[in-house]
């Protein structure tokens, strides 16, 4: 039995064999990281990472973060609001948002007219509880609204349209009226001058949206219905025809051509931001009691609601209108017969140059005249914005001058030389156009107009 327990010489057990194994893979391996150290071009064993190391990488993220959200910060200036999501959807910004469509409410028949349409009184009963009062209160006038005018609600949670004129002077406060009688601080959304277009916002739900309507359908002689705040008195109603479509009428103080429907009903100060209704209830244009066209009886203007669409669009996702270009002088409209009349080149005098734009590069000065721009003729402000309709800023223009020489005897004729320079259109970030100051008084225009700069395709 005792033999069974003794194990043979020369022999080994399985256990001592692995045991031997492993010792010596153990020992090769050593004998191998020895070796390979003195190889220069052999792979270094990993280290860990010292203090300094790890300083290094919060630097860095720290740095990264900042330049991420300064980079955030200007791309949002520069390209508005969800400039991301335009990247990533390829959309263009300012084509997010469309007027909703909301229900015109059902009334009782005697609102209506045979065919279906509404009489005055329906037109009344069914949008004027989307028509607010909109007062601006400045540092000046605490107590009373500096400015007041109407409104036009466009969503059920508080997207209201109006002038920009109606909200220019708003430092202090902005109070949007509604018909019941509530009251409540509206922000500004977005405010464009040249075209005197705003979206204002209360903090709200529910309220009655107006429903809008096809203003290209509009036919001369067409019945209309305005709504605003006149003079103060809320809620009033007038009623006309059209008397003409697709009137293009400047905005007071600017050079802006704004697409307008011509109307017989009154519009008077306070009607500004108010709406013009068909008779089927829907918004067809919005009031103006700043639309230039002098002093004249039973003529009024409203903005026709597709030409304010894509700028409504724009100042609610980025705030302003971009990409409008900006040429950057301030000229008189010499036009062929006042040319004929005081014997000066006709076309575009210069009566100021803007430092910030390319145009002052050039060999332009105060005085000269401008008679062609890309090979056509320019003898009014409508001229350069039919050129600079289609065009961006960084486009470039060349333009043909008329320089008038000063005699040299005192009974020769006035000496002209002819030059042509090349520029680039600016992007117009003006929130307003300032005039030139008045001219000596031989000059055959009385005030400068302001350069054209390009609203939106209408």
């Amino acid at each position: 039995m005792d033999n069974e327990n003794e194990i043979t010489v020369g022999q080994s057990s399985p256990e001592s064999e692995e045991f031997s194994a492993t010792e010596a893979l153990r020992e090769l391996s050593e004998l191998a990281k020895a070796e390979t150290e003195q190889w220069d071009y052999m792979p270094k064993p990993p280290r860990r990472l010292r203090k300094k190391d790890y300083l290094f990488i919060k630097v860095f993220f720290s740095m990264l973060a900042v330049f991420i959200v300064l980079f955030s910060v200007c791309a949002r200036r520069v390209f508005g609001k969800g400039w991301l999501k335009n990247m990533i959807t390829g959309e263009k910004p300012g084509q997010h948002f469309t007027l909703p469509i909301a229900d015109i409410p059902k009334l009782d028949g005697r609102f209506y007219q045979p065919d279906g349409r509404f009489t005055v009184e329906g037109v009344y009963e069914a949008v004027s509880p989307s028509i607010v009062t909109v007062s601006s209160y400045s540092d000046d006038s605490v107590f009373e609204g500096y400015g007041q005018g109407s409104g036009i609600i466009m969503s059920s949670d508080g997207y209201i349209l109006t002038n920009a004129h109606v909200v220019l002077d708003s430092d202090l406060a902005l109070k949007v009226r509604t018909k019941d009688g509530e009251e409540y601080n509206a922000k500004i959304i977005g405010s464009d001058l040249r075209s005197d277009i705003a979206v204002i916002k209360i903090e709200a739900s529910g309220l009655p949206a107006a429903q809008f309507g096809d203003s290209d359908a509009v036919m001369p002689g067409e019945q209309v219905v305005a709504i605003g705040t006149p003079a103060g008195f809320e809620g009033s109603v007038t009623a006309g025809v059209v008397s003409g479509v697709d009137r293009m009428i400047k905005v007071e103080s600017t050079n802006i051509d704004m697409s307008c429907i011509q109307i017989d009903a009154a519009i008077n100060p306070g009607n500004s931001g108010g709406a013009l209704l068909n008779m089927w209830g829907q918004v067809i244009g919005m009031t103006s009691s700043r639309l230039d066209i002098g002093e004249f009886s039973n003529i009024g203007f409203a903005i026709e609601i597709s030409a304010a669409q894509p700028i409504i669009e724009q100042l609610i996702e980025n705030g302003r209108v971009l990409g409008r270009p900006r040429v950057g002088i301030s000229f008189y409209e010499i036009s062929d017969t006042i040319a004929e009349l005081y014997g000066t080149p006709a076309g575009l005098e210069i009566a100021e140059i803007s430092e910030d734009c390319d145009i002052a590069n050039t060999e332009l000065q105060v005085g000269d005249y401008i008679v062609e721009i890309n090979g056509q003729k320019v003898r009014s402000a409508d001229d350069v914005y039919a050129i600079i309709l289609d065009m961006k800023p960084g486009d470039e223009l060349t333009a043909k001058v008329v320089r008038v020489l000063p005699p040299k005897a005192a009974d020769d004729q006035p000496r002209t030389r002819e030059f042509e320079i090349s520029f680039r259109l600016m992007e117009d970030n003006s929130d307003f156009v300032e005039e030139s100051e008045d001219v000596e008084d031989e000059q055959p225009e009385e005030e400068p107009r302001e350069e054209y700069t390009a609203p939106e395709d209408e």
